[in-house]
């Protein structure tokens, strides 16, 4: 009896371990899936992959540069290049004798059109009691419509050139991003020699390009509408997906190389001016499609390649043939079914634990 109780005390100890094992390794695994990604399989056609050094540039079409419109010398000036500014933000202001002499116009002006009101209606009453005729009114009427036309010139170029005070330009900032460059401090003295730069540019980084060069045995295998997979150094392991917009038609001669711009969307903000980046550009389709998945999705292991296949809640391991691959993407000829996710980031490690 002592023997059964015993040996019964021992396989529910057993038993007990084992369970703990087992929840042990299924919490292991949903932490784990915790950290993966997953993606779609497409049918794509079968391509090689041309990878192209670059540099992150500003989209000139979301680029804005102020310039100074006056002389003077400069105060004011608190934001440096990096600094994100919103629309209509104060970015320096100009003590101009040009915008004092500007505002003295514009006081003239108003002054202009006071006493041009104060003849019309003079000449208005005047006519109402027989002391002036309607040319005399007609001609008092002309000064006040001229006036107007002078006053709301004055404005609307105050407006444009932000000349805001009695003696001062206010540089503004015209849309909200990243000022990439400055070329003006505090106490020092724009003139007309040194006004040819502008103060300010500002670029919106919700959308960027990527300037890559191509050797001129590679230009043939790049058109335009092309896709685009950008990588970079500051962030391992992230892609960013876009299209070469522009090819240009002129070789240096130096390099033997020629520009092409990839356009992308940047809606965090990751990408910044200056970064270096690899464009991989599928090149030479050869016709064929076959199921495609990223090449970080594939895990090869004792002669054989697997994938990771998120069935529901479940992660299955799936055995696949490889027809054909690159640093970015492998196509499978056997062992996938479009539509279907496989696990794209960290798969190696769901491999163990998936059945």
């Amino acid at each position: 009896m002592l023997l059964l109780a015993a040996t019964a005390v021992m396989l529910t100890a057993c038993s007990g371990k084992d369970k703990q094992a087992d929840n042990e390794k299924q919490l292991d695994a949903q932490e784990k899936s915790r950290v993966v990604e997953t993606t779609t399989v497409t049918e794509q056609p079968v391509s090689d992959e041309l990878e192209l050094n670059g540099e992150v540039a500003c989209d000139e079409q979301l680029l804005r540069k102020v310039f100074i419109p006056c002389t003077g010398r400069v105060s004011g000036v608190s934001h440096v290049v990096g600094d994100y500014v919103q629309a209509g933000t104060l970015l320096g202001v100009v003590h101009s004798e040009q915008a004092a002499d500007y505002h003295k116009g514009l006081a003239d002006a108003d002054a202009e059109l006071r006493m041009a009101n104060r003849e019309y209606q003079m000449q208005r009453d005047m006519r109402a009691s027989g002391m002036a005729s309607d040319k005399d009114v007609e001609a008092a009427r002309s000064r006040v419509t001229m006036a107007q036309a002078e006053r709301s010139r004055l404005a609307t170029v105050a407006h444009i050139e932000g000349l805001g005070g009695r003696a001062n330009a206010l540089l503004r900032a015209p849309i909200s991003g990243y000022i990439t460059a400055t070329n003006i401090f505090n106490d020092s003295y724009v003139s007309e020699d040194t006004n040819n730069e502008p103060a300010f540019e500002i670029a919106d980084l919700r959308r960027v390009w990527v300037i890559a060069d191509v050797y001129e045995s590679d230009i043939s295998k790049i058109h335009t509408g092309d896709p685009v997979v950008v990588t970079t150094v500051a962030y391992q392991g992230r892609k960013f997906i876009g299209r070469v917009d522009k090819i240009n038609n002129v070789l240096d001669p130096d390099s033997r190389t020629m520009k092409i711009r990839v356009t992308l969307d940047n809606p965090h903000g990751l990408l910044k001016p200056g970064m270096f980046a690899t464009a991989h550009i599928m090149t030479q389709h050869l016709g064929t499609r076959l199921c495609c998945v990223p090449t970080e999705s594939v895990i090869f292991e004792n002669g054989h390649n697997y994938v990771v296949v998120a069935e529901g809640s479940k992660y299955v391991r799936r055995a696949i043939q490889v027809a054909h691959n690159s640093s970015t993407y492998t196509w499978v000829s056997a062992g996938l079914h479009p539509n279907e996710s496989v696990v794209s980031k960290n798969a190696l490690l769901l491999f163990n634990h998936a059945s």
